[in-house]
């Protein structure tokens, strides 16, 4: 069911080549341009927020046990008659009840998209997953007829740079759950999460699939996902001793327009980003830092300094903790780190 999410390529141009005993024929299929899809989109999904509503009173006064989920529905009177709830359009850049939907602008091919992300609880980890780090989460995936494309209810690890734009630009608007400590064990292999991060993002298709047709999702569909958002984890998916959210040079959050070396791999991915005879990881200096969990404070990182490795000694009270870190320097002082520079 996670595939629903992840990226697909869209081939702009795609021929179909009809072949006969009697002769050739080819057609093209035409594919829409962002410029005139977008604005299609972007009315589909105000349609949409300006004629439904969610389950705002059930987020205002949670009773025990409550599960968090969001419920959309075209009825403005909650169940009962006793309480009248606000158009989702209401809320666009609003604050009502601590509620609200926020606008992001995603330039996709010189065309800004807009995404509509609900904000109802921002949750109170310290950390939000950043657009190419791993995700702990649930979600469910919807159209924006409310067909229910692909789910995730139990939490999932996904690797948030494997997903469509706008999932992973949405996700990284929340904050994830309070710290281990204080998720309750069920004694059952289930686990309560603490104060995290619940939402749900109206996706215009250029941010999703556009003119893909993905399983039951029609080409040029805008998507809605509701989200969880339980815990994070920095990646570095070349091993370099980078953080990969590092690796994206021009903080497009585009990892793939990054290649210092030009020889077709992006550097989030090349684990030596300059094709010099030193491999990235090996142009840095290495620093270990143990400490403990007993609230003794965590070393602070230099500049150009990143964490590559944390060793957790459970064996021990109070727990010990070995953080190993790079330091990427400019030994050349021409201003690019080493692991950037072939002639460094």
């Amino acid at each position: 069911m996670m595939s629903k999410i992840l990226k697909s390529t869209l081939l702009l141009i795609v021929l179909i080549s009809l072949f006969s005993c009697k002769d050739d024929e080819s057609t093209s299929v035409y594919i829409v341009p962002y410029a005139e899809q977008e604005p299609v989109d972007n009315a589909a999904i105000v349609e949409f927020l300006t004629n439904n509503y969610f389950n705002e009173e059930e987020f205002i006064t949670p009773v025990a046990n409550f599960s968090f989920d969001i419920e959309f529905s075209t009825e403005e009177m909650a169940l009962g008659g006793t309480y009248t709830r606000t158009p989702l359009i209401d809320y666009v850049n609003t604050v009502i009840n601590n509620f609200t939907i926020e606008t992001k602008t995603i330039v996709v091919s010189d065309v800004s998209h807009t995404l509509y992300i609900l904000k109802l609880v921002q949750g109170q980890g310290v950390k939000k997953p950043r657009f190419c780090d791993e995700a702990l989460l649930s979600y469910e995936g919807m159209t924006l007829q409310k067909d229910i494309f692909d789910n995730a209810l139990n939490p999932v690890k996904l690797d948030l740079s494997s997903t469509v734009k706008g999932f992973s630009e949405s996700v990284s608007e929340f904050n994830s759950a309070l710290p281990l400590t204080n998720i309750d064990d069920n004694g059952d292999g289930t686990f309560d999460y603490k104060s995290y991060g619940v939402g749900a993002v109206f996706m215009p298709s250029g941010l999703g699939y556009y003119a893909n047709t993905v399983g039951s999702i029609s080409a040029y569909s805008p998507l809605v996902f509701k989200l969880k958002v339980y815990g994070t984890k920095e990646l570095d998916h070349d091993q370099d001793g980078v953080p990969t959210y590092i690796e994206d040079l021009n903080d497009n959050h585009d990892l793939n327009d990054d290649d210092t070396d030009l020889d077709g791999g992006p550097n989030y991915i090349d684990s030596n980003d300059d094709n010099d005879p030193i491999l990235s990881k090996d142009e840095a200096n290495i620093v270990v830092y143990p400490m403990f969990l007993d609230g003794n404070p965590e070393p602070v990182l230099g500049i150009n300094e990143y964490e590559i490795e944390r060793v957790i000694d459970d064996s021990v009270t109070p727990n010990e903790i070995t953080i190993t870190t790079a330091t990427y320097i400019d030994s050349d002082g021409d201003g690019v780190l080493d692991y950037l520079d072939s002639d460094s």
